[in-house]
C-alpha cells in the first residue's frame, strides 16, 4: 500500500514539473511576442518602443500578424542560423585546404548573417592576407591588404583580447605596412595573453628593431634564448641578435 502511494506521489510530482515547464515556455513565448509586437508597433508609428501602448494604431492588427507568422518567422530564423553554420564550416574546410579565395567568400556569406562574430571576422582577415601575398595584380593585392587590416581590426573591436587577429594584424604592420610602432602595443598585449608564445616574442623583437629600438630587440632575443629549450629557436634568436649587434638587418 505504501509503495502504491509512493508511485502515485512520484507521478504527481513529475506531472507538476511538466506543467511548470510548459507554463514557463508559454510565458517566455508570450514575453517574446509582446516585445516583438512593441518594437513592430513602434516601427510602424515611428515611436519609441517603450512608449507604445496596446491602444495604439496597428497594435491589434500586428498582434494577429505575429500569431499568423510565428511559425514562419521561427523557421526563417532557424534556417538562417543553420546557413550561417554551414558557411562557417565550409569556410574552415577551404582554409584547411589552402583555398583562400573560396574561404573568403564563405566567411563573407557568414558575416552577412553574423556580422559581429569575431572568429568569422578573423578568418576573413586571414584569407584576405593570404590572397594579398599571392595576388598578381598590384591594385587587387592592395585591396586584399586593406581588407585584411579592416577584418582584423573589426574582430578586435568585438573582442579586444582575441589574440589571433592581434598577431595577424601585427604581422601586417611589421612586414607589409612599415608601421612597426603600431604592432608593438598589439604584441605586448598578445604576449601577455599567450605567455608561452615564442613566435610572439620573435615578432615583437622584429617590431622593435624595425621601429629603431635595437636595444629592446636585443633584450627580447636574449630572453628567447634563455626561455626556450628548442635549439633551433635559440639559434635563430642568437643569429638575429648577433646580426643587430654587427649592425646588419634583422628578418
Amino acid at each position: 500500500m505504501m509503495k502504491g502511494r509512493k508511485v502515485k506521489r512520484t507521478m504527481t510530482g513529475s506531472l507538476m514539473l511538466l506543467l511548470t515547464l510548459i507554463l514557463i515556455m508559454f510565458s517566455s513565448c508570450n514575453q517574446t511576442d509582446t516585445d516583438l509586437l512593441q518594437r513592430m508597433a513602434a516601427m510602424e508609428n515611428g515611436a519609441d518602443p517603450e512608449t507604445v501602448l496596446e491602444g495604439d494604431e496597428n497594435y491589434a492588427k500586428l498582434k494577429k500578424d505575429i500569431a499568423v507568422f510565428r511559425k514562419i518567422l521561427d523557421e526563417k530564423v532557424d534556417a538562417a542560423e543553420k546557413l550561417g553554420t554551414y558557411y562557417k564550416l565550409i569556410g574552415l574546410k577551404y582554409v584547411d585546404y589552402g583555398m583562400y579565395g573560396l574561404g573568403l567568400e564563405a566567411f563573407q556569406e557568414a558575416l552577412a548573417i553574423y556580422p559581429e562574430n569575431p572568429n568569422v571576422l578573423y578568418y576573413a582577415g586571414l584569407c584576405s592576407a593570404r590572397l594579398y601575398k599571392t595576388e598578381g595584380s598590384v591594385v587587387k593585392s592592395g585591396q586584399y591588404l586593406d581588407q585584411a587590416v579592416r577584418y582584423y581590426e573589426a574582430s578586435l573591436a568585438v573582442n579586444n583580447r582575441f589574440s589571433s587577429p592581434m598577431y595577424g594584424l601585427a604581422v601586417l604592420y611589421v612586414y607589409e605596412l612599415n608601421m612597426p610602432e603600431l604592432a608593438i602595443p598589439l604584441l605586448e598585449m598578445y604576449n601577455t595573453i599567450q605567455k608561452s608564445s615564442i613566435d610572439g616574442r620573435f615578432l615583437l623583437a622584429a617590431a622593435h628593431y624595425a621601429a629603431g629600438d635595437e636595444d629592446e630587440a636585443v633584450d627580447l632575443y636574449n630572453d628567447i634564448i634563455d626561455k626556450t629549450d628548442d635549439p633551433i629557436l635559440q639559434e635563430a634568436a642568437r643569429n638575429n641578435r648577433n646580426e643587430i649587434l654587427r649592425g646588419g638587418s634583422n628578418e
